[in-house]
């Protein structure tokens, strides 16, 4: 079964519009020689005559007139869609989704997403901040074009691609005695009170994991679900913690510093991840770039 072409149906929803072939065939820049030949394939097509030909106009028949009716709104629906596409495809507007682990976001997405916006204003950035698992989750299930995560490395169904290597600190309040040190090993925590996050987080489990042959920390004080608040926990002076470094605030004014650990040193990889076999859009293509530069930048 032959189909009509769109370039015919567009001759002819032009034709019909504008009552003219002289006017129709100005504005779709064709002769009206190739505009009358197409309107003369699509009725051979279609088996039907569309168009009345006269000297100065062109009228429709009444099953013109009823097929202009049907194809008018459906030619101009799919023009906005190739123009919508077009317009994603050079970053003209459009949107992206990035996911990111609580612990990263603050510190790691905002000069990312400010270069990106400079370079594409009308393109909509959305984030998913979530625990590392739903993040991961949110990239397989196709919710987020790409996320910023640290697990997900040995998942088949996603490509791990490191970022930066982010090392686990010791967070204390600036006036802390433990402030002014260089490095702190883990043993010396056992003098102070201390806050933690539950099992509930990845990070917990990284951390366990790599303390299991080291005697066990007194029993924490304290216990939370997310990493951001055990900063304002620490800000507080009810207690120290172990944070991701990105977690710590910004500026010499900063009320929480960050003291390296030591015997062992703990890190976590952060990466982009994506999932696997799926290409990205122009869109999410152009923010793991900036991502790329950011991770090397840190």
């Amino acid at each position: 079964m032959l189909k009509p072409s769109l370039a015919d149906l567009r001759a002819f929803v032009t034709v019909g519009e504008l009552h003219s072939f002289a006017a129709a065939a100005k504005a779709l820049h064709l002769s009206q020689p190739a505009l009358s030949r197409r309107i003369s394939h699509l009725e051979d097509q279609l088996g039907v005559r569309l168009v009345d030909r006269t000297t100065r106009t062109a009228g429709l028949t009444l099953l013109g007139k009823r097929f202009l009716g049907e194809m008018s709104g459906l030619v101009e629906d799919l023009d906005r869609s190739v123009l919508s596409l077009r317009d994603a495809a050079e970053l003209e507007t459009g949107d992206v989704t990035i996911g990111c682990v609580f612990s990263a976001v603050h510190h790691f997405l905002p000069p990312v997403i400010r270069a990106f916006q400079e370079k594409h204003p009308r393109v909509l950035v959305r984030i998913v901040e979530e625990g590392a698992d739903e993040v991961l989750a949110s990239v397989k299930h196709g919710e987020a074009d790409l996320a910023v995560n640290y697990i997900g490395m040995q998942d088949p169904e996603v490509e791990f691609t490191p970022l930066l290597k982010e090392p686990y600190v010791l967070a204390c309040p600036a006036g802390h005695p433990l402030a002014k040190r260089r490095s702190v090993k883990w043993g010396e925590l056992a003098k102070y009170p201390h806050a933690r996050v539950s099992h509930a987080s990845r990070n917990r489990l990284l951390i366990d994991q790599a303390l299991a042959e080291l005697p066990p920390l007194p029993r924490p004080i304290i216990e939370v679900r997310h990493v951001s608040t055990l900063i304002g926990l620490v800000e507080s002076g009810l207690a120290l913690a172990v944070v991701p470094r990105l977690t710590l605030p910004i500026g010499p004014a900063a009320a929480v510093v960050g003291i390296r650990l030591e015997q062992p040193a703990i890190s976590r990889t952060l990466a982009i991840v994506k999932r696997s076999g799926r290409s990205l859009s122009p869109a999410a293509t152009a923010f793991a770039l900036l991502l790329a530069s950011a991770g090397q930048a840190k």
